[in-house]
């Protein structure tokens, strides 16, 4: 069930499972559902930004499997960058985390001594 007119112009950089709504494409191909399939990307360890066509229900349980891939299978070393970007990407975010929550921690303890040193001058 191959869409008449991919166009890989069409696709999106959105993490996860990113959506593209290509309005400007005329798609004659429906799901089992009756839908208008939408292109996504894969994300997962096997196909890491491989896009297809997949039922708009997708991720509901009254979803159907539709499901065409629009590019061809990654060659194993592209698997292997784009998931090894994937892992530092996810590191350097878990990362960021932990300092945003470390500088809160700081900035918490800074405004209680300024607020304790306020009241001991006062008193």
């Amino acid at each position: 069930m191959r869409n008449p007119n991919p166009n890989p112009s069409c696709g999106t950089n959105n993490p996860g499972m990113g959506e593209s709504h290509c309005s400007h494409i005329l798609r004659q191909t429906v799901c089992y559902c009756g839908l208008v399939p939408v292109m996504k990307t894969s994300w997962t360890e096997a196909n890491p930004g491989r896009r297809f066509w997949g039922c708009r229900m997708y991720g509901k349980a009254q979803a159907c499997k539709f499901f065409d891939w629009v590019d061809p299978a990654p060659e194993d070393r592209y698997k292997s960058i784009i998931n090894g970007l994937l892992r530092k990407k996810n590191q350097a975010e878990k990362e960021k985390e932990k300092m945003f929550k470390t500088i809160s921690c700081y900035h918490i303890i800074f405004s209680l001594l300024i607020l304790y040193f306020a009241i001991r001058v006062l008193v």
